[in-house]
């Protein structure tokens, strides 16, 4: 198992801690962490970035990114991301396409029927600029041997927040992935066994993300993490797994019960 962790968690745990970077770094490779997923804007405003990931001997898994495809052209921004990615030596971005608002509520009244998805996407503007975004930075990133991924991200606003939407984006983008994150599904309340099970074929990056009253760490929460993973593992999945707890009120600790978690369970 690779493991991975969001770039993001180490600095919060840094603010909370008064912890040096590079020491944090250090302990999260020591727990058995191979990688940091980070976002690109971050990456190239911080270039000092790639050297403390260097020194600490971890690879980068994912660089991650949010746009508004839907209302802006975002070529350029887009070219960038795959170019980070390549420098970075990732071998997938993330891309969170952008979001709806006004339809978000005629949306989310139609995503557990997939044909009624599907005639909703395609007639909404908003849906069609963003297929022709990731379109546009997916033949980018093939060019460079990166692959493009998008996730169920945990917004009510955003079109990808289930099953039904991502299929419909999958179907309309060949070259398209996906990102599995174990805790976005309930959002609207889909059974993230049966989202795996439709959506695995094209999985090639997990977020292990658990739920509780507050952000937790892996295995701590609601999330039946335990038995999600195994069926991932079963599937037979060889990507990262990328500990994910944004916010949690003590990233340290977090950080490395989730790597305790997945390594004595899975590795």
């Amino acid at each position: 198992m690779k493991i991975s962790v969001f770039y993001d968690h180490i600095l919060q745990a840094a603010e909370q801690t008064g912890k040096e970077i590079p020491f944090l770094l250090q302990e999260a490779k020591d727990s058995g962490i191979d990688a940091v997923e980070i976002n690109m804007t971050y990456l190239n405003e911080h270039e000092e970035t790639y050297g403390l990931l260097k020194e600490a001997q971890l690879d980068v898994s994912c660089v991650y990114e949010f746009y508004e495809m839907d209302s802006k052209d975002e070529t350029r921004r887009a070219q960038c991301h795959v170019d980070t990615a390549k420098k970075a030596g990732a071998g997938k971005i993330l891309v969170v396409p952008g979001f709806f608002k006004e339809e978000t509520k005629d949306y989310v009244a139609c995503i557990h029927d997939y044909d009624k998805t599907a005639a909703f996407l395609e007639q909404n503007e908003k849906a069609l600029r963003m297929v022709q975004g990731m379109t546009d930075i997916a033949a980018m990133a093939k060019k460079q041997g990166i692959q493009v991924a998008i996730e169920d991200f945990d917004n009510i606003d955003s079109p990808i927040a289930c099953v039904n939407g991502m299929k419909w984006f999958m179907r309309k983008i060949p070259d398209l992935w996906i990102t599995f994150d174990t805790g976005n599904f309930i959002i609207h309340k889909e059974d993230i066994f049966t989202a795996w099970e439709e959506l695995k074929d094209r999985v090639i990056h997990v977020h292990c993300k658990d739920r509780g009253a507050e952000s937790v760490a892996v295995g701590d929460g609601y999330i039946p993490m335990k038995e999600m993973l195994a069926r991932v593992v079963e599937s037979g999945y060889e990507g990262y797994f990328a500990i994910e707890h944004f916010d949690a009120p003590d990233q340290e600790k977090c950080i490395q019960r989730s790597a305790a978690f997945l390594r004595d369970n899975f590795q």
